[in-house]
């Protein structure tokens, strides 16, 4: 049976605010270390999902999401109901800012084209939510229409949660076996990743090459296909400079780092039960001695062994986080 494909209600553009909440995927949790970072949301390739809520005296009027069928869909048509602040925190998503006029929101769910069809690099859920956020962005300004207030009360929502569904035991297994190996050779680790960063650029390029050329959108041909190249082209200088990058960038590296540390020490702080989010918090610090020593070197001689040794613990972390959730999981079952 052809699945059919999610609208919104109308009552939606009445909604107080628009927001999008992320979720971690489920049964991935041990790769997250790859792509779920500054890196990964830049490229959009994070193992995250992206649904669009919209909210009326602190209720969900509407969700709405896009899916790996193509189609747009609701996250109730899968058992996932959400009507209240902690259903949706209960279903492991958290809010990301910025908030939406509604009805620029609502609007803009009508205006923007899902492509022709859904592809892991040139357009999945990251990729649509991006377009509707500019697009939502675009309407609120041309309409004058005024933003919503700040935050609510409701912290939680806007910090991440583990997802709901780990990965088996031992895939967290495997994730610390590669941590510990990476800990031996972290300067090899270092360059590995760039090279990997590398290889998803040029990827990434070619995906849209062939996005652009099989869905026949001939209106954003010319910019898919320029944009495919110029991803392909950063593939190969990354592949090329991989030394260079890593040993003149400790000072970039150091605040980045510095940043990631904090968020995951406030993460684990703010998360309850805390004794779930022991291996994050000690990661966070771990991350933080990183990147000050990072940034008294920033001569740049240790910046490959400091991004291997940063992935290999943030490898252990979650791997141990994969383990100790399915335990938790088993123990609470």
């Amino acid at each position: 049976m052809e699945a059919v494909e999610a609208t919104v209600s109308p009552a939606a553009a009445d909604a107080d605010y628009a927001q999008f909440a992320q979720r971690n995927l489920d049964k991935l949790s041990w790769l997250y270390p790859l792509v779920n970072n500054k890196l990964g949301a830049l490229l959009h390739l994070q193992l995250r999902h992206d649904q669009l809520f919209f909210m009326k005296d602190g209720q969900v009027v509407d969700e709405i999401g896009y899916g790996d069928n193509g189609k747009r869909f609701h996250e109730r048509d899968f058992g996932k109901v959400m009507k209240t602040p902690q259903d949706i925190t209960a279903q492991g998503y958290w809010f990301v800012e910025p908030r939406f006029n509604a009805r620029a929101a609502y609007e803009a769910l009508g205006e923007v084209q899902d492509g022709a069809y859904y592809s892991l690099f040139s357009n999945q859920c990251q990729d649509w939510a991006n377009r509707v956020r500019t697009k939502a962005e675009q309407i609120g300004k041309a309409q004058h229409l005024a933003p919503p207030p700040g935050r609510e009360s409701y912290g939680a929502l806007y910090h991440e949660v583990a997802p709901t569904v780990p990965a088996a035991w031992y895939f967290g297994m495997i994730a610390v076996i590669v941590g510990v190996l990476g800990l031996g050779a972290p300067l090899v680790t270092g360059f590995h990743y760039l090279k990997l960063v590398a290889l998803l650029l040029f990827a990434i390029g070619v995906s849209d090459i062939i996005y652009a050329f099989s869905s026949r959108a001939w209106g954003t041909f010319v910019s898919t296909v320029f944009f495919g190249l110029l991803s392909m082209a950063g593939g190969v200088a990354v592949w090329i400079n991989d030394h260079f990058l890593l040993s003149n960038s400790n000072g970039v590296m150091a605040i980045a780092l510095a940043v990631v540390g904090l968020a995951r020490v406030g993460v684990a702080v703010r998360s309850r039960p805390f004794s779930a989010w022991i291996g994050t918090f000690f990661t966070g610090f771990l991350l933080l001695a990183t990147a000050w020593i990072a940034w008294i070197h920033k001569e740049g001689s240790a910046a490959a062994w400091m991004l291997g040794a940063a992935l290999s613990v943030s490898f252990i972390s979650a791997g141990v986080s994969t383990i100790w959730l399915n335990w938790r999981l088993r123990a609470d079952g």
